[in-house]
């Protein structure tokens, strides 16, 4: 087939695995290393993956997730909502992962009480059974610590490894986060000792567990929140929008895909007006596909997609704003109308009349629970999405 509608490889959304994934080359070797020095008994830190809405977070775990079950790990992923579910959710994988690897009947009975009180789960012979009473535990660190210690045993003696992979992080209640991290913590710092047969020599290897948590920029300040240390012992990986090199090295791969190619102008077209946010890529690649039939993705279609992709774009800046109040609204609007050297936190509260403390909470809240502004390190703050600062100021008689 040709270059149409049915073909095309763009995938405009969240959350979705490209039919070509491209880009995030350094941090997708780093969460490979975690996993293959974990293999070897290696104790590897926890990472932390953070970014905006739309800089490709899930899509990285979700891409991690497919090699790794390829290659045999043993995966649990859970996407966390309001509260604390996440833990519920884990276990729940725990368990199905447990039947499926026909590896329960190895679960020692502390760690299955652990499963049921934690979740209301029971492994039977049969498979899974949840049970209809309310699960509920006094002890949750301890009890899911000892539940993920069982299973990275019993991952160990198989000559695997335990992956969890945890989304949307900043969702969990502070005392669920607080318990989990908690739970990960001691379970990476215990580990198995065998002495050699022959040197008499004594060798220490960590348990076979490792985590990746996906989450907004405010996710480490959660952490704190939580009254946990743990973000400062875990591995940082922040995502950013994609650099040039990645950019052109995924659009060229995903037109292959298709069955097509970018002439140099669409090209460069298609990425000023992403600007290197993964989502708008999709989402403008996908109209300037659907502009033409050739096989050839020319400057005039990459012109009519970008067209027609504009009303895409604004709707989409709309959604993110409806999210805000009144005063979160007021104090985007002015930090677009200043230049941006000049956009500080007090030339914005200056701006509104009004004090930089007196705005904290404000700047927060867009910077880690909106994702709609950060800082750059030296005292200013930019916009985190491309064009939002534009969209702001052509819309500024109707804020």
């Amino acid at each position: 087939m040709g270059r149409s509608p049915a073909t095309n490889p763009f995938t405009p959304g969240f959350g979705n695995l490209p039919r070509v994934f491209a880009g995030r080359k350094t941090e997708f070797a780093d969460l490979e290393l975690l996993v293959d020095r974990l293999a070897q008994g290696i104790y590897e830190q926890v990472r932390l993956v953070t970014g905006d809405r739309g800089v490709g977070k899930t899509t990285l775990l979700r891409e991690l997730e497919e090699e790794q079950r390829e290659a045999g790990r043993w995966v649990v992923r859970a996407s966390a909502t309001r509260g604390d579910a996440v833990i519920g959710r884990l276990c729940r994988g725990l368990a199905t992962l447990l039947h499926e690897r026909d590896v329960a009947a190895g679960l020692a009975r502390g760690a299955r009480d652990a499963l049921r009180r934690l979740a209301g789960i029971s492994l039977g012979p049969g498979g899974v059974t949840v049970e209809l009473h309310e699960a509920g535990t006094s002890d949750r660190a301890d009890e899911l610590e000892e539940l993920l210690a069982a299973v990275g045993g019993l991952a160990r003696e198989r000559g695997t490894v335990l992956l969890l992979l945890v989304d949307e992080a900043q969702n969990i209640g502070l005392d669920a986060l607080g318990d989990l991290f908690h739970a990960l913590q001691e379970v990476q710092g215990r580990v198995v000792a065998t002495r050699d047969g022959r040197s008499g020599a004594l060798r220490r290897d960590a348990l076979p567990v490792g985590a990746v948590v996906a989450g907004l920029p405010g996710l480490v300040g959660r952490l704190k929140n939580a009254g946990s240390t743990f973000g400062e012992r875990s591995k940082p990986l922040p995502l950013r929008g994609f650099g040039e090199g990645d950019m052109r090295e995924g659009l060229r791969a995903l037109a292959r895909e298709g069955g097509a190619t970018f002439d140099a102008d669409a090209l460069e077209l298609l990425m000023a007006a992403c600007g290197g946010y993964p989502y708008f890529l999709h989402l403008i690649g996908s109209q300037m596909w659907n502009a033409g039939d050739g096989a050839v993705i020319t400057r005039a279609d990459a012109a009519a997609g970008l067209a027609a992709a504009r009303p895409l774009v604004t709707d989409f800046y709309e959604q993110r704003l409806r999210e805000l109040g009144p005063l979160q609204r007021r104090y985007l609007h002015a930090a677009a109308r200043l230049e941006d050297r000049a956009r500080t936190t007090g030339a914005i509260a200056a701006a509104l009349g009004r004090r930089s403390e007196q705005l904290g909470s404000t700047q927060q809240a867009l910077t880690a629970q909106h994702g709609l502004l950060r800082p750059t390190g030296d005292g200013r703050l930019e916009f985190a999405l491309p064009g939002l600062a534009d969209h702001l100021r052509a819309t500024a008689d109707d804020a």
